[in-house]
């Protein structure tokens, strides 16, 4: 009894182990490039048939995209300066790649201007005013 009750719990272990961590690991196997593409193909909720890539390469300057990886979370990472509340300011906006693969649309996980992150009212603003 305490044998199949023990190998009853390795395995709901191994399987949870898994299935929230190593999972993820072989599903996604996609180049850095690929990870970058895909987000620059996506599209913001309330502007679906505008690809941001475009949109933020035109309207920023100095623009960098790169793919960061850590233990089983891909995130790529846009960089870019723009005019923000009456001064340029470095602009650091990430992305979560595999929640972008299932949803289909973005939603960044984070956002900042030259360092300090920005209220949430603030980046729908300046959205608004990329997209338009």
């Amino acid at each position: 009894m305490i044998l199949s009750v023990s190998s009853f719990v390795l395995i709901l272990t191994l399987s949870f182990i898994y299935i929230f961590y190593i999972k993820d690991l072989f599903q996604i196997n996609l180049t850095d490039e690929k990870c970058i593409n895909i987000i620059k193909g996506s599209s913001f909720y309330g502007y679906p048939d505008k690809e941001i890539g475009v949109y933020f390469d035109s309207f920023f300057s100095n623009t960098k995209w790169y793919c960061v990886r850590n233990f089983g979370k891909i995130n790529v990472v846009f960089e870019g300066d723009a005019y923000y509340f009456g001064k340029f300011a470095r602009f650091k906006i990430i992305f979560d790649v595999k929640k972008t693969i299932k949803t289909k649309t973005i939603q960044p996980i984070e956002y900042t201007a030259d360092g300090e992150k920005i209220l949430y009212t603030d980046f729908l603003n300046l959205i608004n005013t990329i997209f338009r």
